[in-house]
């Protein structure tokens, strides 16, 4: 595959790389995808077991996920609802409750706490500017301090605060002393509210795709065809006047311009000639990846509904701190998918896989009765594991970095743009901020001369 030659070279193909390429293509450019994987789909991965999928990566659709909503019915592809019919479950202090609705049963004082520091969690968002949200008043301020030092200062309810860090660390996938304020507020106004952020109907979690959520992904590839190059890791970008040359393990792309579509951290890896700007380099070095876990377990079929419960679990207790029911919308066969966020989920990588998922099968049988902790299947995943990708969901910013860098997030570096969940403003770290984040990738490509 050496010499190859297109308009346009796209690093990574996940949603962002292949959305970016498939919009340049269908504008008559020609197109080329390198990417390290030997699969398509990045931070998305559809696992399967006797041909029942099982989203191992990136899962769930929201109600204005609008961009990706495009894409499934451009590509043919259907989406079902997650399960919310029953009663959700907590686990507080060494109990184990059930509730319905987004709040559990908890003190009243706690409940007022809760509701009284989200809503003004989401007052303080809209203020934060949804193009420039390093600019306004008190941007400084919020970039200054840690979500966790925040909520340490402002939550005085223990309960309340504990539920309100698991959100962090859910939405972010680190511990909130990890994460700008700031960028907790961004990540809430690009979605429009922390209720959305948090809930299944009518919220981030509402909606899965039929097959699995790399379906998409696989038939972008497919109608791609020969563009996409797998098992080719790239390791250098040079630019000149007129064009650029991308370097990949057994292949040379020239081409007019690149897009790099990987998340921050790999992107960092990649040697560029000449180097990049300052700021550029920079904000790639301190953009980390956080840590997810997630572990699926397959039963014959969902047999928490006849106990009345939705299958979805909220939890104070580490490791697994919240879970949904992932079963296939056919009912033939049952699945909770459980994950760990940042600290806890570097806790569980650091056990042996039989402790895992001894670990997290108690969990359910805890959380679901005793027919949990016997599945046909069990498979868990540690993002920061993968070699091409160092953690999930998307890369955070710590204090300090979203004020300092964030003007560069998205501008060209000469012939090289970028793409990537983290540049994305509507959506933000977000599968469909992925697609809309290519989308404005090619837009910009396609404007050049």
């Amino acid at each position: 595959m050496d010499g190859l030659e297109a308009d346009v070279c796209v690093v990574g193909a996940g949603y962002a790389g292949l959305t970016a390429a498939r919009r340049m293509q269908q504008a008559g450019k020609a197109v080329v995808v390198l990417e390290a994987r030997a699969r398509v789909g990045g931070r998305v991965w559809t696992d399967s077991h006797d041909g029942i999928p099982i989203d191992l990566g990136g899962t769930f659709l929201a109600p204005g996920h609008d961009a990706i909503r495009g894409l499934a019915a451009e590509l043919g592809v259907g989406t079902h609802p997650t399960n919310t019919a029953g009663k959700h479950v907590l686990v507080h202090d060494g109990r184990v409750s059930r509730y319905r609705g987004l709040f559990p049963r908890i003190s009243p004082v706690a409940i007022a706490s809760l509701g009284l520091n989200m809503a003004r969690l989401d007052a303080m968002a809209k203020k934060v500017s949804l193009d420039e949200p390093w600019t306004g008043r008190r941007a400084r301020d919020w970039d200054a301090r840690s979500a966790g030092a925040w909520l340490a200062d402002r939550v005085h309810v223990p309960l309340s605060r504990s539920l309100l860090e698991a959100s962090v660390r859910g939405l972010w996938t680190c511990d909130p002393s990890e994460v700008s304020l700031l960028h907790v507020l961004y990540l809430i106004r690009s979605a429009g509210g922390l209720n959305v952020l948090l809930s299944t109907k009518g919220g981030y979690q509402q909606d899965q795709v039929d097959g699995g959520m790399q379906t998409m992904a696989n038939r972008m590839a497919a109608e791609l065809g020969d563009a996409v190059c797998l098992d080719v890791p790239v390791r250098a970008i040079f630019q000149t006047d007129g064009n650029v040359r991308v370097e990949g393990d057994g292949t040379t792309v020239r081409a007019r311009r690149v897009v790099v579509a990987v998340p921050p951290a790999l992107a960092a890896n990649i040697t560029y000639d000449p180097p990049l700007p300052v700021d550029r380099a920079q904000v790639l070095e301190r953009m980390p990846a956080g840590s997810m876990f997630k572990a699926a377990a397959v039963y014959d079929r969902p047999f928490w509904r006849d106990d009345g419960l939705c299958g979805e679990s909220v939890s104070t207790k580490p490791p697994i701190e919240t879970s949904y029911d992932c079963s296939p919308p056919s009912g033939d066969a049952g699945i909770i998918m459980g994950f760990a966020f940042g600290p806890y989920a570097r806790d569980l990588s650091r056990l042996s896989a039989g402790e895992r998922r001894t670990v997290v099968l108690d969990t359910y049988r805890e959380r679901f009765g005793l027919q949990a902790g016997s599945p046909l299947h069990y498979v868990d995943h540690d993002w920061a594991e993968e070699e091409w990708t160092r953690g999930c969901s998307a890369a955070h910013l710590p204090p300090g970095i979203l004020t300092q860098y964030g003007h560069v997030l998205r501008t060209p570096c000469g012939r090289i743009h970028w793409a990537g969940s983290e540049t994305a403003t509507v959506s933000h770290a977000a599968i469909d901020g992925a697609v809309r984040s290519g989308e404005r990738a090619a837009q910009e490509v396609l404007a050049e001369p």
